[in-house]
């Protein structure tokens, strides 16, 4: 992948065709994501007497997945709006 394909904006249609489907959940699919991940790992950790390896496993990648997409979608914005506002700033050149 050349530096031009990675910096070609991403549209809905190519995100949802992606093989990661995390994508399309946005920052507040995210962080709900990493809420209900905190939520089953805090049950799971008080839970001791049941609780499972395997479930608090589970809980721990919810809340990375979750962190993950809330970061990457969150950074994504904050370099659009800066580049946007580099461009909107820009003196129009004179002819």
């Amino acid at each position: 992948m050349t530096a031009d394909e990675r910096e070609k904006p991403v549209t809905e249609h190519e995100l949802a065709a992606s093989p990661w489907s995390w994508g399309g959940l946005g920052p507040i699919g995210g962080f709900l994501l990493m809420l209900s991940g905190l939520g089953l790992l805090l049950w799971a950790l008080l839970d001791r007497a049941s609780s499972s390896p395997s479930l608090v496993y589970q809980a721990a990648k919810a809340v990375a997945i979750g962190l993950v997409v809330t970061g990457t979608t969150l950074v994504a914005r904050r370099r659009d709006s800066s580049r946007r506002s580099d461009v909107e700033t820009e003196p129009s050149p004179r002819s």
